[in-house]
C-alpha cells in the first residue's frame, strides 16, 4: 500500500496541526470512536497519585490511522494526544501520569476517528456536551 495525500473533493485534507494527512485510504469508514481505557488517579494519596500507562503502549491498542488522547472527563482537561500508527500503537503515549491535583480525577484514553472532511470525532464525553441531549 502506498500512502498518498488524503483527498476530499480534489483537495488535500489537513489535520488539526495543519499537516496534510497521508494514508492508503480514508480511515473514516472503518474506525469507530471508543474509550480504550478508563482510570482514576487521586493526587491526595501517595500511591494513588500516579498511573502507569505501560499496558497501553504496545502494538494493537488502537485503529491504525486514528488519533488518541488522554482526557480528564470531569472537567474536560486534555493531557496528551497523538496518532495511532500502522501497528495500532499510540505514538507518544507517556509511560506514566502523575496527578498534581488534590482530588480524584477520572481519565480516559480515547480513540478518535477522522471523518471524510478531516474532523476528529471522539467518544461521547458529558463535559464536552453540557446542555445537549445525549444521542
Amino acid at each position: 500500500m502506498t500512502e498518498a495525500p488524503w483527498l476530499m473533493r480534489g483537495m488535500a485534507v489537513a489535520g488539526d496541526d495543519g499537516m496534510v494527512l497521508l494514508c492508503d485510504e480514508c480511515p473514516c469508514a472503518k474506525c469507530t470512536p471508543k474509550v480504550i481505557a478508563s482510570v482514576s488517579v487521586d493526587g491526595r494519596y501517595e500511591g494513588e497519585n500516579m498511573i502507569d500507562f505501560s499496558r497501553w503502549r504496545g502494538d494493537g491498542i488502537g485503529f491504525p490511522g486514528a488519533e488518541w488522547r488522554v482526557i480528564e472527563i470531569t472537567d474536560c482537561i486534555p493531557y496528551f494526544s497523538g496518532v495511532i500508527d500502522e501497528n495500532g500503537k499510540l505514538v507518544g503515549l507517556p509511560v506514566r501520569f502523575e496527578s498534581e491535583y488534590h482530588y480524584r480525577g477520572y481519565l480516559e484514553i480515547q480513540q478518535g476517528c477522522r471523518d471524510e472532511f478531516g474532523a476528529v470525532t471522539w467518544p461521547y464525553t458529558d463535559c464536552e456536551h453540557e446542555g445537549e441531549a445525549k444521542e
